[in-house]
């Protein structure tokens, strides 16, 4: 019986230009944040609500938020303040236009409302 299966050697050509092509974009994720907003990215499932409690103890501002609830544009002043962000929770901390800005367009916080009943309790 005749063996039809690649070696390692025949198919790692295929294979590193696979990893050039998908992890070349990843690349710019490693810059460093310039500027004075940074788009933050926490763990799946945070809310918008979370963003700005996380934001809040980290003393920022919230600028907007992506296109992912998880994902939130912050205003700093110095690179603690990132820091500080970090320990609250942020996985990575970007330029703002990272990936195009395609993930990082959203709605801002004054876009969040809450509802109110008629005994005037928010909810």
């Amino acid at each position: 019986m005749r063996k039809t299966g690649h070696t390692l050697g025949q198919i790692a050509p295929a294979i590193i230009v696979g990893l050039a092509v998908t992890s070349a974009p990843l690349l710019g994720l490693a810059e460093p944040v310039t500027g004075d907003q940074a788009a933050a990215v926490f763990p799946p499932g945070w809310t918008h609500r979370d963003i700005m409690i996380a934001a809040s103890h980290a003393d920022l501002s919230v600028v907007r938020f992506g296109a992912f609830s998880n994902i939130g544009i912050v205003e700093f002043d110095d690179r603690e303040a990132l820091n500080a962000l970090r320990d609250q929770g942020a996985w990575f901390l970007l330029h703002p236009q990272a990936l195009g800005g395609c993930m990082l367009i959203g709605s801002t916080p004054a876009l969040l409302e809450t509802s109110s009943t008629s005994n005037g309790i928010s909810t």
